[in-house]
This record gives structure tokens, C-alpha cells and sequence, in this order.
């Protein structure tokens, strides 16, 4: 579908044009033009004022005086100040110097020395300016060791009666040293020098360098100044941090205007910024939301009558209440600005007070300002998407920067000589080229794989009388990942509504998954009077997140559920799940009509955890209704007395130890040990150990590279691996073959010799970038092969700070998607040294049950099952697809692959399709918008996973002409393994904390006719998912050994060639992580892999990874178009009664998320 120009998500302003002359020319024109005007005024500082012509003036004596200390041209000049005057004079001078200017948080000072020598390091300043003694003096305590030091030290504080620490001056001191009769000066150096570095807040990683020149930061003060149309005699209410772009901007702003800048405080206070608006005319202030309501709860009655004001909102999403409360305030005009540090190309104009009661929720951040550029791109990608459609935006033009400090320039880019930057914000453009922004992708709720804005939460509460202000982090959840969890403040105006007719609001407005888990009280629930803030008043959401967790932990002994009426307590719990007023839901209804299957999942872990009691998704199929199911727990409560907690066997009877012993022998002796080294032997389920035998050294890899925050040390890190490695065994293990049926995990004792193999010192790499490449596709590092252990991690140091890389390198025979991210949540809980880890049961348990119950009554009827599914398969070639055209199926760096007698392939034999721009290993990832799924479920309890599996269906037999589609399928298998048809509740464990992986690999075939109508299709479809669930438990030896050779052969080699597997969660991140991912390289083997699954605002989500030896790009790109229509066709329920052979694969707007992948994926 071609794209329309105009309906692509991108804008660019008219006037383009850059600024031609240094900043200092810009200014020294307006105090020529306006001398006695006033430039700035601090209220604070004894009503000091200073004119346009007083500041040039004693800029330029400073500006000399610093010269004839040796600061110059290219000099960084570093300010650790409140918002006083002097800071006003030391930009002006620094800029007439041609210095780099450096405004840092003076809250640095209180924090890990480390942090302050990584600026003070990367910066080298010739001079550090601070507001005061104190500061001055943790400065010289924390570079005590440190032999370099600034040309300039000063404290700008006047108290002469305050001892000067050694090596500082004052201000005053410097102002009244002898000049010489003709100073040196430079002349004003180019546009395109820097003349200011910003900082970024390092609240998730290292502080970030933001060089901006007079071109950027120019553009930004001129952007500020035609879209306000400033003019002599407006006023600037300075309240914001000086180190922060929103304050330099405006700053600039009025400076550039001839207008006012005022410091009400040295830093932000209500009262003082309610002060100033009463006494002065034509304010405007500029205020993150939290102001406003601090603002607000300051402002009394009586000073009610206030001159005109107006208000600019940014540095954090804008809501319609915050836009009202402004009103309430008594402001004549609320504009709306959008930027970053790393530029600001937006402000809104059009919200005068006449417009205030807007209808939408959401609020626009206006149109690009002089200079400026957006697009609306997605996720990890640079290609525009359509208007109105959600993706990460991306800002260019005049006002943006140029990249990094030291690098790391990994989200900026430069195209046809215009300087972007991906911003980490999630927006979208509406078709008048308005943008709108829903927040950090970091702050992003993944809640089972689908995407969650905590923004639109916040809106759909913060609308509600009775809540003061609200917000929504994600917490912790042991099933669907995350969970959103609001934090309000009641407002003792109102009458605030019960909590659970909150949640179903939330729930009928957004969706059942938007829906809070929790609504919590800041002040009753969680002990705080406040919201925590940054200085500049953000809410600092990984603060408040802390919050509720710590709290959530705290509460976790809640009243167990009472038996005496299950089944209304079973309604309460689906409510919390669904969103759900317990009086919407009817009992005797199929609980598929309102929850999806992971909230299925949650149900299942959360009666394990309340009543210790298992109930099985295998259950829930047949036990379909909560009065069903309160029934069923019923019977097992009355049963379960009478079984005690197994404590299974390690290993299966059949199994020789002597003969393992031997069997491990040589293979022990290579590493260096022996069999007393060993700690245990657990055995490798069938299907996990195919990938023990694959076709090249890295396959059934994944390699992952890490950076750690800088508060984590290589010697944290390192103690972090081994206590980490301690806890759970099978990352200590190394295979082994025991016969032809048998492979078994060798687990390790965790000795200091052991640990050498698993936790290397890789040194030092120059820089973050260096620890994504550290040794990629090196055929003597970048794998691991079974020969040794199935996990390795290398430490790293980057050259020049106090950053630590970790590379590690996994082996699937060890893993699957669920337990490496409880692993990893594990790891991270570890480096934050928590007191409450997480809950993990030996895996043996569970191989135990499952080797002891494969031929039992259950596992016999299950692989009856499959067989019956099955037989026959080797015939039915023409319904194979992809077609094979090079040797195995190997996605990824096939470096030493070889054939299946072993003799080496060549890489003539599997040339890559696309060459140097292959992509396979990453794939392509696509999305289509599916409003209707929620409909489609509610009225024929059909759910997304069952419609993307049908969509893959029609496109099998689309590609092959055949009449039936036959694919492999990736399941959870998040089930007990039972021994017969009772169930194995005597164990009273929970399946989730299993620490090991419990995957199991099925076919699905399914005939297509023509004729067949789409509900018949996705019903017969739904009834095939429920059988292979509760058949999920068969034993793949099992199965091959009833079948033919051929078959057993073309069953295997199916489950390779495609298969499909439903995303239920994804790995997620927060701003404390001490650790976090910068790349992620997979290496299975499979020819096509289909990874569906929902995301925020009704987005079917499509990752395919594949085969670059079988398949092209472009050819795969084109099947997910069809695929994605195909989806889009089945979620409609106008279309439940056609035929399948109406299904359109072609005609709707397909979002592209991620297209591009680096060529270093391949060697």
C-alpha cells in the first residue's frame, strides 16, 4: 500500500534558517538596542537588578579577568549554582570568551564521589563556579586525590566573614583584580562552536554530554521567542533548575526579546513564585505539572486577584487536569512545550483560556517551532509511520544536537545534514500535525507482552472528583511481568468513588488490561505526604515505584481466601484480574468471554498462593466457569490433607550411576575435574535436548551484552554472578550424553575453579559501543557448545569511567523465555543487594515427575494424541513451507557449521539471499490495529493467540496451495507433569517458580475448506488449542518411537522449519535497574519463527525472525503483510459468518517497528 506523503507522521518548520552570528553577537545587539532595560532580577538577593548594560559591562570585565587567568577560547567553564544573578553573568561571560558553558545539578555533590569525578573527568574544566562554602568543600574532599585542577575555583557567595577552603577565590575577589589597560579577547568565535554542554539526569544510566552550539541553543531562544511573541516588558518567572534545557531556553528566550528574567528564589518555591506573579505585569512561568499543584495548594483565597499570567507546561507529559488546574490557578493562557536535553523544537500557542475545557484527554504539544522537525517513527526504527498512529517520536532541525559527549551516540543520527535524535518518547502526530506525547517507553507497563501507558491511566483517573493527582508505575508481577499500580492523593474537597468502581471505569474506558491492580493512597497506604520530585519537579517514577513495591512486599501475608463462599471470593479475585466490578461478571459464563489467557495464568499462580491449592490452565478448559471452579477447589481442599508435599526423586529408576560416572569421565577430565566435583545429575527433558545436537558451534545460542549502572562496581558485579550462579543450579551445569535415549545435566559444585570457567575478566574495551562488539562472531569466544558450561559471563571496563560491560552467553538447553527473565530479575535483585528475593523450587522436582511419568496413563494418552496428529505427515510435502533451499535450518552467524555426517559445509553450500544486509537473526517486526479483538472475545470467547494461529494457518496453505497447513507450535508447558488423569495437587507447587524450562514443541495441522465460515474456523481452532494443552505432556522420544522413520523424520525437521509461538511476556526494564541490555543476539535454529502478540491501544505485534539463507527480506516482509491483514480480517466480528475464502491478506495499514538491523549479526 503505497504511502501517502501527507499522511506520514513528519512536519518540518517553514523557516529553516540557521543563525548566522555567535550567541554573545545575539546578545550584545540587545543590550545595544535596550541598555537600560532590565536583564535580570533576583528577589531574593535583595531585589538585585541588573540592566542589559550593566550585565554586558561586567560580563565583560569578567571575561577578562578569567582570560588573564588562562580561560579561553574552548575552555569549559562549570557552574554548580541556585538561581542567582551571578549565574546570569557567568553565562554571558562564558559565552564572550568563547567558552563552553556547563551548568551542573548542585545535588550531584550529595551523591557517590564516583559520579562527581566521571563529570568532572569527562568535562576537565578551567574553571568550577559554586554557590557556596559547603559546596566548595565537598569538592576538595572528593578530588583530594586528584592532582589536576581548574585554573578557576570560585565561590560566588559574598560573606567575607566565611573562610575560603584552599585553592578558592571569591567572586568578588576575581571582579576587582587589576586588568591590564587593553585585555585580551577573543573575537566571537563561530556558530557552530560549542558554547554550552547540557546534561542529561543519568536517573537510568551514566549522565550524558549534550554539546549544543549557538545554532541549537540559539534556535531553541528564538523558537521560544516568535511562538510567544516576546517584546520588551514581558517577565520571566525563573523558577526552574539552571542546569535543566527548559530553563536556558526561555532564558534565552527573553533575553533575546530585551524582556526580563526574574529569580523569585534560589530555587523553586511556591510562595515566592505566587509572590512575583502578584507583583509583577506580563508574566509568564514556566512549570513542570507538579508545580501547578504545588502552586495551587499554596495559592490562597484572598489572592485570588492576580495580573494576567500565563503558563508554559513541559518537561514531563501534560494531562488535560493539569491544563485545567492551570486555570484554577487563574492563568490567562497555558501553552504547552515538548523537548529534551538534547533539544526543544516544540510549543503550543492555541490553548487560550476560551479553549481550556477541551473535550479530548489528550493534550497536544503544539506544532514545530522555528527551525525544528519531528517524525513519528517505530520503535527502533527511522521510517516514518502514518498520522494518528503511535510510535517513538523522533526530533530534528535547527534546535537539536549533534550527538554525545565521548560517543554513545546511538539514538542520534544525521540525515541530509539535519541532526535527529530518537527521543525514548512514545507519541503520535494527529492530521493537522499536532503532536501528542503518551510518555517514556521506559515507563511503558508490559503486562504479558502487551504495552501499557501509565499516562493514560493517569488521564482517565486524574478526571475523576475526589482525586487530587494520581500516578500509575508498574510493579513486579511473578506471572504477566508487570501490573499497573496507581498512587493517588485524595482531595478533601471531593468525594472520592470506591476503588473497585474505579478499576471497572478504567477498565470499560481503556480496556480490561489497562485496569490498576492495585489503587493505593499515597499518604494512608504508603506513609508519604509527597510525591518524590526531581529539583525541576518531575515525579521520579522509579522512586515512587520503590515505593509501592516495598509496600506491595509488606502485604504479600494478605488474608488468605475463605472457603465458606468460594465462589464469590473466586469472583472477587477474576475482578481484580479483568478490571471488573464483581457484579458484571456472571459466574455461569465462560471465563473467556472476559479474560485473556494471562490473566489465566495469573488466576492459576494466584490460588497457589492464596489457598495452596493447584489449578491448572488444562483446568480451566474444562472447568470453565468460576462456579465450576469453585466446585472443583472445593473437592481438593477435602483431598488435599490427605497427600503430603512430594519431594520427587532427582532421578529415574532406569538410571546407572556407576555408568554415568563413567560416561562423565573424559569428558570432566578435559575441563579439569572430576566426579566428585559434580553436584547433582538432573535429566534434560526431550524436548529441550534438541538443542543439544545442532548443526554449528553457536547454535541454540544467546548472547546478551549488559551495562551496569555507575554506582555498580566489576567486584558487585562479580559477586553478584557467583552468589547468582549459586542459586540456581542448571546455570552451573554442563551436558552430557548418557545413551541414545538420555542426556543429562551435570550441575557443578559452585568451587572457585568452576566459577573460572563461568565468571572471565574480559578487561578493558574503549567505550559502550565496544562492549556490544566485544569479541562478536569470534570463533573462539562468541559461543558456547555443550563442550563446557551452558553459561558464560565476561566483565568488562570501559576505558575512562566507572562503567562496567557484561557479556554474557547463554545455551537454551538451560532456559526458555519465562525463567530467563525470573533470572534476570533475580540477578538485578541481587546487584541491589534486596532483602526479598525471589522464590525459585529445584527443577529435579519437576524432571523427576516428568521422566517417572512418561509412560504413564496420562503421558501414554498424550502421545496417542500427537501421534494421531501426526502420522502421515511425511506424505503431505506440498503443505511444507518454507521451502528448504540450502542444508539445515540455522538462523544467524553460521560460522563451522556441518553437514549431519559432520564433514564441514561450506559457505558456498547456505549463501545469504540479502548478503551484507541480512537481518534474519533479528528479524522483521510489524504491527496492524485490531479495535475489534476485545468484541470478538467478549462475544465468541475467541482468543488473540487462536486468531494469530488461524491468520498462520490461511497464510500456509496460501503460500503452498495445499489443503492443510502444518507448522510447529512453542508452548509454555507451565503445567505439572501428572502420572494419570488425577491431578498431581499433593505437590503444592508453584509451577511459575520452577527454576529451569518446562517448553514443549507440538505440530498443529489443520485442514482448510473454502467454504468454511471464520467463526467455525477459529471455534474448531480454540477446541484444537485446548487439546494440545491438556495433551501438553508427551514425551517427544515417546512420540518419534511410535512413529515411522519418515514421519518421525518430517515431524522433527516441521518443527524447525516454522514454527509459531505466542508472545506472553516480554523482558522489562526500569530506570533502577542496575544492570541493563544493550543488545540481544539469538541464535536457534529454526527456518521461520513467528512471534505474535498484543500491544497498547489494540496492536497485534508480529516478529519474524528467519533463515537468511532461505528466505529474503523483502519476501518476508511481504507474507506479514498478509499475515497482519489476515489478522485484522478474522478480529472483526462482521466477518464472523464469511467464508475463509473471503479473508483479505491485502488493504490495511501495517505499522513497521524495527525494520533495520545491523549487518554485525552476521560475520
Amino acid at each position: 500500500m503505497a504511502n501517502n506523503p501527507s499522511s506520514l507522521a513528519e512536519a518540518c518548520h517553514k523557516n529553516q534558517k540557521a543563525p548566522t552570528t555567535h550567541l554573545i553577537t545575539l546578545l550584545d545587539q540587545v543590550a545595544d538596542q535596550f541598555p537600560d532595560h532590565d536583564a535580570i532580577v533576583s528577589l531574593h538577593q535583595t531585589s538585585l537588578r541588573w540592566t542589559f548594560a550593566q550585565l554586558q559591562e561586567k560580563s565583560i570585565q569578567l571575561a577578562a579577568r578569567l582570560s588573564s587567568r588562562g580561560v579561553g577560547h574552548g575552555s569549559r567553564i562549570v557552574t554548580l549554582m541556585y538561581n542567582q544573578a551571578q549565574w546570569a553573568l557567568l553565562f554571558w561571560a562564558s559565552a564572550r570568551l568563547g567558552c563552553q558553558f556547563v551548568p551542573l545539578d548542585a545535588r550531584v555533590l550529595d551523591r557517590d564521589a564516583r559520579d562527581v569525578l566521571f563529570l568532572l573527568d569527562q568535562l576537565e574544566p578551567a574553571a568550577i563556579f559554586v554557590s557556596n562554602e559547603a559546596m566548595a568543600n565537598r569538592i576538595n574532599h572528593i578530588t583530594i586525590d586528584h592532582d589536576d585542577r581548574p585554573f578557576v575555583q570560585c565561590v560566588v557567595s559574598n560573606n567575607e566573614e566565611t573562610a575560603i577552603s584552599a585553592g578558592w577565590t571569591t567572586l568578588s575577589n576575581i571582579m576587582s583584580e587589576p586588568l591590564l589597560d587593553n585585555p585580551p579577547l577573543h573575537q566571537p568565535g563561530s556558530p557552530d562552536d560549542t558554547i554550552l554542554i547540557l546534561f542529561t539526569s543519568g536517573t537510568t544510566a551514566l549522565p550524558k554530554g549534550c554539546p549544543h552550539t549557538t545554532i541549537s541553543i540559539g534556535a531553541q531562544g528564538l523558537g521560544f521567542m516568535y511562538a510567544l511573541e516576546l517584546g520588551p516588558g514581558a517577565n520571566l518567572c525563573q523558577h526552574l533548575p539552571n542546569f535543566h534545557v527548559f530553563n536556558i531556553g526561555f532564558t534565552l528566550a527573553f533575553w533575546l526579546a530585551g524582556a526580563t528574567v526574574i529569580f523569585p528564589n534560589f530555587s523553586f518555591d511556591p510562595q515566592s513564585t505566587l509572590q512575583l506573579i502578584r507583583s509583577y505585569q506580563r508574566v509568564t512561568a514556566p512549570c513542570v505539572p507538579a508545580m501547578i499543584h504545588a502552586l495551587l495548594n499554596c495559592a490562597s483565597p484572598q489572592h485570588s486577584s492576580r495580573p494576567s499570567f500565563e503558563v508554559v507546561l513541559g518537561g514531563a507529559p501534560v494531562t488535560l487536569d493539569a491544563v485545567k488546574r492551570c486555570r484554577d490557578l487563574g492563568a490567562t493562557r497555558v501553552m504547552t512545550g515538548y523537548g529534551m536535553t538534547e533539544g526543544i523544537p516544540f510549543v503550543n500557542t492555541s490553548l487560550e483560556k476560551t479553549s481550556m475545557d477541551l473535550t479530548t484527554r489528550d493534550v497536544s504539544v503544539g506544532k514545530v517551532f522555528y527551525g525544528g522537525r519531528v517524525r513519528i517513527c517505530a520503535e527502533g526504527s527511522r521510517i516514518p509511520i502514518h498520522k494518528e498512529e503511535i510510535g517513538e517520536v523522533h526530533l530534528g532541525g535547527l534546535p537539536v544536537f549533534g550527538g554525545y559527549l565521548g560517543g554513545n551516540n546511538n539514538s542520534c543520527y544525521r540525515e541530509d545534514g539535519v541532526n535527529w535524535v530518537a527521543t525514548g518518547d512514545q507519541g503520535y502526530m494527529d492530521s493537522e500535525g499536532y503532536l501528542y506525547i503518551l510518555g517514556r517507553y521506559k515507563d511503558i507497563i508490559i503486562r504479558g507482552g502487551e504495552n501499557i501507558s501509565p499516562l493514560k491511566i493517569e488521564q482517565c483517573l486524574g478526571e475523576v472528583d475526589g482525586i487530587r493527582d494520581v500516578y500509575v508505575v508498574g510493579t513486579p508481577d511473578a506471572v504477566a511481568g508487570e501490573v499497573p499500580v496507581a498512587v493517588m492523593r485524595k482531595d478533601p474537597s471531593g468525594q472520592m468513588p470506591m476503588k473497585k468502581n474505579l478499576q471497572t471505569m478504567v477498565s470499560n474506558e481503556l480496556g480490561q488490561s489497562f485496569a490498576p491492580a492495585r489503587i493505593l493512597d499515597l499518604q494512608d497506604d504508603l506513609g508519604k505526604d509527597h510525591y518524590p520530585t526531581t529539583t525541576s519537579g518531575k515525579i521520579q517514577k522509579t522512586v515512587l515505584r520503590e515505593w509501592v513495591t516495598e509496600h506491595l512486599n509488606q502485604i504479600t501475608v494478605d488474608n488468605p481466601i475463605s472457603f465458606d463462599d468460594l465462589t464469590t471470593e473466586l469472583t472477587t479475585l477474576w475482578s481484580g484480574l479483568a478490571g471488573l466490578a464483581p457484579i458484571d461478571i456472571d459466574r455461569d459464563v465462560s471465563i473467556r468471554t472476559f479474560a485473556d489467557s494471562m490473566m489465566q495464568i495469573q488466576f492459576c499462580h494466584l490460588i497457589s498462593q492464596k489457598l495452596q491449592l493447584v489449578i491448572t490452565q488444562i483446568d480451566l478448559i474444562k472447568f470453565n466457569t468460576i462456579r465450576k471452579q469453585a466446585k472443583l477447589l472445593n473437592e481438593r481442599k477435602h483431598v488435599k490433607d490427605s497427600h503430603c508435599r512430594g519431594t520427587a526423586h532427582a532421578l529415574p529408576a532406569q538410571l546407572d550411576m556407576e555408568r554415568a560416572k563413567k560416561a562423565a569421565f573424559s569428558k570432566l577430565y578435559g575441563l579439569g575435574f572430576r566426579w566428585d566435583d559434580v553436584e547433582e545429575v538432573v535429566p534434560i527433558a526431550d524436548c529441550v535436548k534438541r538443542a543439544y545436537y545442532g548443526h554449528r558451534p553457536n547454535s541454540w545460542n544467546t548472547r546478551m551484552s549488559w551495562i551496569a549502572s555507575s554506582s555498580i562496581s566489576v567486584a558487585d558485579v562479580e559477586a553478584a554472578l557467583h552468589t547468582w550462579l549459586q542459586r540456581h543450579p542448571l546455570l552451573r551445569s554442563t551436558p552430557l550424553t548418557y545413551d541414545e535415549e538420555l542426556d543429562l545435566y551435570l550441575v557443578m559444585h559452585p568451587s572457585e575453579d568452576w566459577m573460572k570457567l563461568q565468571v572471565m575478566d574480559g578487561g578493558m574495551v574503549k567505550d559502550i559501543n565496544s562492549v556490544e562488539t566485544y569479541k562478536l562472531n569470534d570463533p573462539d569466544f562468541d559461543h558456547i557448545d555443550g563442550k563446557g558450561p551452558l553459561f558464560r559471563a565476561t566483565i568488562l571496563s570501559v576505558e575512562n569511567s566507572s562503567v562496567v560491560g557484561l557479556v554474557m552467553h547463554l545455551h537454551h538447553l538451560i532456559f526458555d523465555a519465562h525463567i530467563l527473565f525470573r533470572w534476570f530479575e533475580d540477578l538485578k535483585n541481587l546487584l541491589n543487594r534486596k532483602d526479598q528475593l525471589l522464590n525459585f523450587h529445584p527443577y529435579r522436582d519437576y524432571i523427576a515427575d516428568y521422566q517417572g511419568n512418561r509412560t504413564g496413563p496420562a503421558a501414554r494418552r498424550a502421545v496417542d494424541f500427537h501421534v494421531n496428529r501426526i502420522r502421515g505427515v511425511s506424505s503431505a510435502t506440498d503443505a511444507l513451507w518454507p521451502r528448504q533451499i540450502a542444508p539445515h535450518w540455522l538462523k544467524g552467524d553460521n560460522q563451522g557449521w556441518v553437514h549431519s555426517d559432520n564433514t564441514p559445509g561450506h559457505p558456498s553450500e547456505r549463501p545469504l539471499l540479502d548478503g551484507d544486509k541480512s537481518i534474519g537473526t533479528k528479524g522483521i517486526t510489524r504491527a496492524v490495529h485490531v479495535p475489534k479483538i476485545s468484541e470478538l472475545q467478549h462475544k465468541f470467547a475467541i482468543t488473540p493467540p487462536i486468531i494469530a494461529k488461524c491468520a498462520c494457518a490461511l497464510i500456509n496453505v496460501r503460500m503452498t496451495g495445499a489443503k492443510e497447513a502444518i507448522f510447529g507450535l512453542v508452548e509454555s508447558g507451565r503445567t505439572w507433569p501428572a502420572a494419570d488423569d488425577s491431578h498431581p495437587d499433593n505437590k503444592g507447587i508453584d509451577i511459575l517458580e520452577v527454576d529451569g524450562p518446562t517448553i514443549n514443541q507440538c505440530l498443529s495441522r489443520t485442514t482448510i475448506t473454502p467454504d468454511e465460515r471464520a467463526i467455525q474456523l477459529l471455534s474448531r481452532m480454540s477446541k484444537d488449542q485446548d487439546d494440545i494443552v491438556s495433551n501438553i505432556y508427551a514425551p517427544m522420544d515417546e512420540i518419534c518411537r511410535k512413529l515411522d522413520d519418515s514421519d518421525s523424520k518430517s515431524f522433527l525437521d516441521i518443527l524447525f522449519r516454522q514454527s509459531l509461538n505466542w508472545r506472553m511476556g516480554g523482558y522489562k526494564e526500569h530506570a533502577s535497574d542496575p544492570i541493563k541490555v544493550i543488545e540481544n543476539i539469538s541464535r536457534s535454529d529454526f527456518g521461520l519463527f513467528w512471534l505474535p502478540g498484543m500491544m497498547e491501544g489494540d496492536l497485534l505485534r508480529l516478529n519474524v525472525k528467519y533463515d537468511d539463507a532461505q528466505l529474503r527480506a523483502t519476501d518476508v516482509y511481504n507474507i506479514m503483510t498478509e499475515f497482519l491483514c489476515a489478522v485484522a480480517w478474522l478480529c472483526d466480528p462482521g466477518n464472523v459468518d464469511k467464508p475463509v475464502s473471503q479473508c483479505e491478506f491485502q488493504g490495511r495499514d501495517i505499522v513497521d517497528l524495527d525494520r533495520e538491523g545491523p549487518a554485525r549479526y552476521r560475520k
